[in-house]
């Protein structure tokens, strides 16, 4: 009878830590949305608007064997990979990380730099001035567009597959032909027939059973295509948005231009001296 209370108390005790930590997770998530709404939760319930996020530029910088950057997302960005940062800060994000991050999970955005600055709403905001659209191409703003808005995206993936299936129906026409009139498949009538014949709950069961494979199919197509378009907008972010600073430090390149300039002014002095040596020679 003791053990048999022994092992009541331990499951209780186990069913009340699986509760309570249910509960915290559930706090977690609900403080998420919260903070995802600009609000967050006091202590007896209420709930009130949290300070603005502060509005700031950004740098962009390329990650070296020289120069290496860290990356709040993968620790250690990849050499020759372009990061950026809030300006006149070091916390530093690789701009493909950051492009797949917001498009895979726009919430988790802000919280790497503790929701202290408008990300979303600033830098990935095409009508915002200080946003990283403004660097695009013809091609990446397209892109960017197409995949800011899922529904387009979506529309456009099924107009591509109706224009694919109409270019290609003539091959489709005699697959289906030659399957229908194929001897196997009407040796295999008791098996299948019955199925014809079926009453239309079973009808109506087995059609919403292949519109679900074709729903799940169409689901991991539209994932796969977008991935691939995700990573090709990456690879136009990285072509495009341009460096605030350089190697040596400098933030918009006039050092070098100086020392170009300075260069051209010294090469253009020993000229003026040759010219002058042969002008006494003479």
């Amino acid at each position: 009878m003791d053990a048999n209370a022994a092992v009541k108390k331990d499951d209780l005790q186990a069913y009340r830590l699986q509760q309570q930590l249910y509960l915290q997770s559930r706090s977690l998530q609900i403080r998420q949305a919260l903070i995802t709404r600009g609000l967050t939760a006091l202590q007896h319930g209420a709930v009130q608007e949290t300070a603005a996020s502060t509005v700031q530029d950004w740098d962009c910088a390329l990650a070296t064997a020289e120069h290496p950057k860290s990356c709040l997302y993968s620790f250690d960005a990849e050499q020759g990979s372009k990061v950026v940062a809030p300006l006149e800060t070091d916390q530093w994000i690789t701009l493909s990380a950051l492009n797949r991050l917001r498009r895979t999970d726009p919430t988790k955005v802000e919280p790497l730099w503790h929701s202290q600055y408008s990300i979303l709403k600033t830098w990935l905001h095409p009508a915002s001035k200080y946003s990283l659209y403004r660097h695009l191409s013809v091609t990446g703003t397209a892109l960017s567009y197409l995949l800011d808005a899922p529904t387009v995206l979506g529309v456009t993936l099924a107009a591509a597959f109706v224009a694919l299936f109409l270019a290609t129906l003539p091959l489709w026409t005699r697959v289906v032909q030659t399957i229908l009139t194929h001897p196997i498949l009407w040796k295999q009538w008791p098996s299948w027939g019955r199925f014809v014949h079926a009453a239309l709950p079973l009808k109506l069961l087995l059609g919403q059973l292949a519109y679900k494979g074709l729903a799940s199919v169409a689901g991991q197509v539209y994932n796969r295509v977008r991935d691939e378009l995700i990573e090709w907008e990456c690879q136009i972010w990285e072509d495009c948005v341009p460096l605030t600073i350089l190697e040596n430090g400098s933030d918009d390149g006039s050092d070098d231009a100086l020392a170009v300039s300075d260069g051209e002014m010294q090469d253009e002095e020993d000229s003026d001296e040759e010219d002058s040596d042969e002008d006494g020679d003479w």
